[in-house]
């Protein structure tokens, strides 16, 4: 089942890619055409793709698990659809080169440690987000990941929001933009916002 824009995931999975200089318009492409593939062969999850406004560019990619079920579950999917797998892994070879490592990261939301606000991640346009060495309340959706760090997110309308927020959750945070070409989102965030997944 599609996860509500307003719930928090109960496990939300963070790859990270860093851009290498001038890398980002071939990254590009090649994530259109993974998106687009991921599409037209029925991946078996939905993916959210945040490019980092400052640089050096980093690349975050979110995915939302309501449980480890879910988890299992997405991954029998591509281990069952092995044409798509075996697509993805070919179009993938083409960013050799244009990246760092990716990081891969499972972390576990915190509710006690979080806001009140609605979890709209990939509803509204840009996302702020605060990397620390501890878990702590904050003003936002606070995931911990298994070395005992976490990860706060907030949303924002605009980009005029998203920076009023950097002085809510400290120095250290920065502002991603949602990549709508780069994602597979969930039909209920279309349905929330459908000006920005308009493609």
């Amino acid at each position: 089942m599609p996860l509500a824009a307003q719930q928090p995931p109960a496990l939300l999975q963070i790859v990270r890619e860093r851009l290498n200089p001038k890398a980002e318009t071939k990254y590009g492409k090649i994530e259109e055409e993974l998106a687009r593939l991921c599409t037209r062969m029925d991946s078996p999850n939905r993916y959210l793709a945040l490019a980092s406004l400052a640089v050096p560019r980093e690349v975050w990619w979110l995915n939302m698990y309501t449980s480890q079920a879910d988890v299992d579950r997405v991954a029998e999917g591509y281990a069952r659809n092995t044409a798509l797998s075996a697509a993805m892994r070919q179009l993938a070879q083409g960013k050799q080169g244009l990246t760092t490592d990716p990081i891969d990261i499972m972390t576990t939301f915190r509710p006690d440690l979080s806001d009140s606000s609605p979890w709209r991640i990939g509803e509204l346009p840009f996302a702020v987000v605060l990397q620390t060495q501890i878990p702590a309340r904050a003003a936002g959706t606070v995931f911990q990941s298994p070395g005992g760090g976490a990860f706060v997110f907030a949303a924002a309308a605009s980009r005029k929001e998203a920076d009023r927020m950097l002085s809510t959750l400290g120095r250290n945070a920065r502002v991603f933009a949602v990549r709508p070409e780069w994602s597979r989102p969930y039909d209920n965030w279309v349905a929330l916002n459908p000006q920005l997944w308009r493609r």
